[in-house]
């Protein structure tokens, strides 16, 4: 259940679809739920694809064929996201999106450098 013995794998994210919507009910908004294929080689070299459902307002999803962090059973027969990882994580993926924001929109509201002036027209 806690997935400790788990291997830690880097996977490519090959397809994703979705199967489901959560939430809606009173207003709420929803969240689609997905299934996505992922491709990674096990530790002991073998390559696999499986299937992985991407739990709502948990994990967010990069672009289809980047990677993806996976939590994969041993034997290599099932796999989830590592939602703890930064990378997909949705707190630490909005955190680090407000801090580039941030820092994006400070460098913007710098005044224009002015060029040094001449050292030829100064008296």
């Amino acid at each position: 259940m806690f997935h400790h013995d788990w291997h830690k794998i880097d996977a490519k994210l090959i397809d994703t679809r979705i199967i489901g919507v959560v939430g809606g009910a009173d207003g709420s908004p929803t969240f689609s739920k997905y299934e996505c294929v992922v491709e990674f080689t096990m530790p002991d070299g073998h390559p696999t694809r499986l299937t992985v459902k991407a739990p709502p307002i948990v994990v967010v999803l990069p672009a289809i064929g980047k990677r993806v962090p996976l939590l994969v059973r041993p034997d290599g027969t099932k796999a989830i996201f590592d939602r703890h990882n930064p990378r997909v994580n949705v707190n630490r993926v909005w955190k680090a999106t407000e801090a580039a924001d941030k820092a994006r929109f400070q460098r913007e509201m710098r005044p224009p450098d002015r060029p040094a002036p001449d050292e030829s027209t100064r008296q």
